[in-house]
C-alpha cells in the first residue's frame, strides 16, 4: 500500500514538475516566425505552438535561445538577441550587429516579444547620371528605458547575375554614420 502512495505521489510531482513554465521561459520561438504568428501569445495559446513551430525546452541549462523583437517599420525587421549581442535582421539580408548603450536599454521578456519596437524608419535613394544610385535608410529604434537610438545604414548594389543574386547571396546592408545619411538627404533636395 505504501508502495502505491508513494508511485502515485511522484507521478503527481512529475506532473507538476513536468508541466513547464507559466511564463514562457522553457519556449524556444524561432526566430524565423511568419507573419501571421509573430503576435502571438504561446502561453496563453499553447494550441498554436505546432503550427508556427514552437516548441518546449526541456534542459534550459544547455541551450541558447535567442529572444527576438519585431518592429514595426519595416514589417519584416527585427531585433534579435544572443547573449549579449544585438542583430539586426530583415528578410534575405545578412544581420547587422548593433552596438553601443541599446544592448542594455531593450528588454527581451515574454511580453516584450509580443510588443513591436515602434521604431521610426526614413528611406531614401538618390540618383545621379553615370554615378551609382545610393541607398540609403535611417532606423530611429526607442528603447524600454526610454531613450530613442538613431542607426543609420546603406544598401550597395547588388552583386552577381539573377541567379546567384536570388538563389545564393543576401542583401549585405552596411551601417553608415548618420552624417552620410544626411549627406545623401541634402543632395536629393539639391537635386529637385
Amino acid at each position: 500500500m505504501n508502495f502505491l502512495k508513494l508511485l502515485s505521489f511522484c507521478s503527481l510531482a512529475c506532473l507538476a514538475g513536468c508541466a513547464g513554465s507559466s511564463n514562457g521561459e522553457d519556449l524556444e520561438v524561432p526566430t524565423n516566425l511568419p507573419p501571421i504568428c509573430q503576435g502571438i501569445d504561446f502561453v496563453a495559446q499553447p494550441e498554436m505552438r505546432d503550427l508556427c513551430g514552437v516548441r518546449r525546452v526541456r534542459y534550459k541549462a544547455y541551450i541558447n535561445i535567442p529572444q527576438q523583437r519585431y518592429l514595426i517599420k519595416p514589417s519584416d525587421a527585427s531585433i534579435v538577441k544572443e547573449k549579449e549581442r544585438l542583430e539586426l535582421r530583415f528578410t534575405n539580408s545578412l544581420p547587422v550587429e548593433l552596438t553601443g548603450p541599446i544592448t542594455k536599454d531593450l528588454e527581451f521578456s515574454q511580453e516584450k516579444r509580443l510588443e513591436k519596437i515602434k521604431n521610426t524608419y526614413d528611406y531614401q535613394e538618390l540618383y545621379q547620371k553615370g554615378k551609382e544610385r545610393k541607398r540609403v535608410f535611417k532606423l530611429g529604434i526607442p528603447t524600454d528605458a526610454g531613450r530613442t537610438y538613431d542607426f543609420c545604414f546603406r544598401i550597395p548594389e547588388k552583386n552577381g547575375n539573377a541567379r546567384t543574386r536570388s538563389v545564393a547571396m543576401g542583401n549585405h546592408i552596411e551601417q553608415i554614420a548618420c552624417s552620410e545619411y544626411e549627406e545623401v538627404v541634402a543632395m536629393k533636395k539639391n537635386a529637385k
